[in-house]
């Protein structure tokens, strides 16, 4: 299990700039870098909606996250990565090991070229 404060030193205070849909993953892109590429299930929570990758609202909702600031980071270990942004949405990575299609849920590629991964 990586450290949670490992991805909070990569992603406090960044601004979502992007959201890439790749077949098989997500990427978000902090005004790259930080860049983090989630490879399980992304749930999207605002204070009206929730989704998750797949269903009908998922990619307004994530794309409404972009110009938001990441307030704060929370790693919880067998269930999810949260980014908690500053209007308090979350974008959420399951790390529940059901989730997994391969050896890592979540990587991240801080500013100063260090790779996270979980």
């Amino acid at each position: 299990m990586t450290a949670p404060d490992e991805f909070a030193r990569g992603l406090l205070g960044e601004e979502l700039s992007g959201v890439t849909f790749v077949r098989d993953y997500l990427q978000l892109q902090f005004n790259p870098p930080p860049i983090l590429n989630a490879l399980t299930p992304v749930t999207v929570t605002t204070a009206s909606a929730s989704a998750t990758l797949g269903e009908r609202d998922f990619a307004n909702l994530l794309i409404g996250q972009i110009g938001k600031s990441v307030r704060a980071v929370e790693c919880q270990e067998s269930n999810a990565l949260r980014l908690i942004f500053e209007d308090g949405s979350v974008v959420s990575v399951s790390l529940k090991p059901m989730d997994y299609v391969g050896p890592e849920a979540v990587n991240l590629i801080r500013k100063d070229g260090i790779e996270v991964v979980e």
